[in-house]
């Protein structure tokens, strides 16, 4: 408790009973609360500098859901580049939500691998050379199932899969029909018939890997590169008529024509050497999509967009590599247009 001296002018506004003495000044009795003192942190002395022992920061739980895995061992190591994945599923099936684009295997002649094709029943169509040196090689082949799955309106584009051979990087190269058939078939997709085919092509070429090409299984039928890039319905009329095959047969750059039982025809076609030259921009290991496919259906001849087809086929790529081959969709556009000139 504390005395405060109070001016005489300043106690006609005061009640009379709180003065003491009614002199020219008065005293009064007022409580004023203490200051508190502020604690002070207890500091730890070390040889080499103070530690604070009160640790105000923001402490994160460490407890993880049930069965969590990190990226590294969802996704495998190796990074961008690398060839194989190491997964323990079944070679070309689903693991963990992803699916591989390819299977790889060990580098075998084409003879080699057109009878182990021919093997698992399959039937060859084209064998075509993609580039000069002979270092790479497409063999476009078919099976009665494919043609099935295929014979569906607008779904043709998944009639053949291709074998590359791959020279320069000592492998061969299988397109995986379980993850084309997911992205091709759309709402249509039979997961028990695309396995067929490629339960045909394990038992065959045994020692496959899957390729660390992957994307997210249940994405594939809406899959487009990025925002404002096209998806599989956004396909390119390259030519109206009735004579369409008949033109396409006639021409040197078409490497096969394969009929399809709902009467619509897929082909393929050589690109020129403008366009031709993304395999070594962006990587040798998946030119296996060429040639490039042309389905001819309801007197139109169509393409995937180059822009969703490359993207599909090439799933590591980045917008760096994209950017190098900015001019390559046109090109392609360009010479599939040609073809029924």
């Amino acid at each position: 408790m504390k005395k405060v001296l109070l001016l005489s002018s300043i106690s006609l506004f005061l009640p009379n009973s709180i003065f003491a003495e009614s002199n020219t000044s008065s005293v009064i009795n007022i409580n004023i609360p203490e200051v508190p003192t502020v604690p002070k942190l207890e500091v730890h002395y070390t040889n080499t500098k103070e530690q604070v022992s009160s640790d105000r920061a923001i402490k994160f739980s460490k407890r993880v859901p049930p069965n969590y895995i990190t990226s590294e061992e969802r996704y495998g190591k190796g990074g961008v580049g690398a060839s194989l994945s190491h997964s323990k599923a079944m070679v070309g099936d689903v693991d963990k939500g992803r699916i591989s684009a390819y299977l790889r295997a060990d580098l075998i002649d084409v003879e080699k691998a057109k009878t182990k094709l021919k093997n698992a029943g399959f039937e060859v169509l084209a064998t075509t050379p993609l580039d000069d040196s002979g270092e790479l090689i497409s063999i476009v082949f078919t099976n009665e199932a494919l043609k099935k799955m295929a014979s569906k309106k607008g779904r043709g584009y998944l009639g053949t899969l291709r074998l590359l051979i791959d020279k320069k990087n000592k492998q061969i190269s299988i397109t995986n029909p379980l993850y084309l058939a997911k992205a091709f078939l759309q709402d249509e997709f039979n997961e028990k018939e695309a396995k067929i085919v490629l339960k045909a092509l394990d038992k065959e070429f045994k020692g496959a890997k899957n390729s660390l090409d992957k994307l997210k299984f249940q994405a594939l039928p809406n899959y487009n590169f990025m925002k404002g890039m096209p998806h599989f319905s956004d396909q390119i009329v390259v030519a109206k008529g009735k004579e369409l095959k008949a033109k396409a047969v006639k021409n040197k750059n078409v490497a096969f024509v394969l009929d399809l039982p709902n009467g619509s025809t897929l082909i393929g076609i050589k690109l020129g050497k403008k366009a031709n030259i993304f395999p070594k921009r962006i990587g040798t290991n998946n030119a296996g999509m060429l040639p490039y496919p042309v389905l001819i259906e309801d007197g139109e001849a169509k393409i995937l967009d180059p822009k969703y087809y490359l993207a599909l086929m090439y799933p590591e790529l980045k917008i760096e590599g994209f950017m190098a081959i900015a001019m390559i969709p046109k090109a392609i556009k360009n010479d599939c247009k040609k073809i029924f000139k």
